[in-house]
């Protein structure tokens, strides 16, 4: 089965879900509560998704915070029937509930909660796990209405788990991979399903692991995106100097592609500080095609960059990074990741005031 390369790299908070449920015993059962449909103003929107344990723990935001812990509670109920059940948050309502619970937008917010247990739901939550840790994208199908309850999930390689019955919406969809977050189909039964598009993990490669390196794969590492930064000097090519779970590679620039599989990775930010060192980065990127290539240093330094690596037409981001005043490192992180993240998701880095200003 083969699949396009979607173009989405929506982020749907799936690494802390697969965390959660691998730290609970492995036959525990476990509440999905899924964002099946909103209107108006919503912290998420359809398609985002909360694990609920059955001692009230959980993971996930579908909100700011403000429902989850009421939706813990509603989710004992859901424990013991084994019955799924909808939920409707109206904070438009005004009323004492919406009050009570904080809420400061003015939305609506339907969520439908499901049992997950050995039989069904829990093969699901490990394939998503194994897929996840193939760099696999995913399809999940959550079945509403009068089947509610049912789950199952395909990978672009084939791997599926969950309800035979939904196997065949799965593929059908799978024939045009997605780059839409979430969407409702009509099952061959005449049922509602939600589907949704987890991509695969945004790999992240930093040529260069000087100090400016380290806050960029911090941020880099919080949005659960796979971080690796490679460099040959051995005082900054030092694990310890980066967060958990970052992949440090000593390998000199002339020798990128030898160390790092270049074709996967989505962003490379090239940060030696040196511009023969940047160029031989450069070069090699330039044939493997990211997403997004950003470099330091002013526009003329980007331009002779080009002109060494003999890429000139090639879309570089130099000077790396969005608009926000940044001076120090750390800001400098942050307006470089969020860049990244803007591209990488089709947007273009604007204010929200200005795109919401009716």
């Amino acid at each position: 089965m083969e699949f396009s390369t979607p173009e989405s790299h929506v982020h749907l908070g799936l690494p802390a879900l697969l965390e959660f449920r691998r730290g609970r015993a492995d036959d525990e059962p476990l509440v999905l509560a899924t964002v099946i449909a909103t209107e108006g103003s919503t912290y998420r929107k359809p398609g985002a998704m909360m694990l609920i344990a059955g001692d009230g723990a959980f993971a996930g935001l579908i909100s700011g915070g403000c429902l989850e812990g009421d939706l813990a509670q509603h989710a004992q109920a859901v424990f013991a029937s084994g019955e799924p059940a909808q939920l409707t948050y109206d904070m438009s309502a005004g009323d004492d509930l919406v009050w009570n619970l904080g809420i400061g937008c003015d939305g609506v917010i339907q969520l439908q909660l499901q049992r997950l247990a050995r039989a069904d739901g829990l093969d699901v939550l490990r394939q998503l796990d194994a897929s996840h840790a193939r760099r696999q994208p995913v399809l999940l199908a959550v079945s509403l209405g009068d089947a509610a309850g049912r789950i199952a999930m395909l990978d672009a390689a084939g791997a599926f788990a969950g309800e035979p019955g939904l196997r065949a919406v799965l593929e059908q969809a799978a024939h045009d991979w997605p780059n839409w977050r979430s969407r409702r189909f009509a099952d061959e039964a005449g049922g509602e399903v939600m589907l949704i598009h987890a991509p695969a993990p945004v790999r992240v490669l930093l040529c260069g692991a000087g100090p400016d390196a380290v806050p960029l794969a911090r941020i880099l590492a919080e949005l659960d995106w796979e971080v690796t930064i490679a460099d040959h000097r051995d005082a900054f090519a030092r694990a310890d100097r980066f967060p958990p779970g970052c992949r440090v590679v000593r390998s000199r620039p002339e020798a990128l592609g030898e160390n790092v599989d270049l074709a996967a990775v989505d962003a490379a930010v090239i940060m030696n500080h040196h511009l023969e060192s940047d160029a031989a980065c450069l070069r090699q990127l330039a044939q493997a095609g990211p997403d997004y290539i950003g470099t330091l240093g002013p526009r003329a330094r980007r331009g002779r960059l080009q002109e060494m690596a003999a890429c000139e037409g090639l879309p570089v981001h130099g000077p790396v990074g969005l608009d926000i005043g940044a001076e120090l490192p750390a800001a400098i992180a942050l307006s470089v990741a969020a860049e990244i993240h803007a591209v990488l998701n089709g947007r273009d880095g604007r204010s929200l005031t200005e795109l919401n200003h009716g």
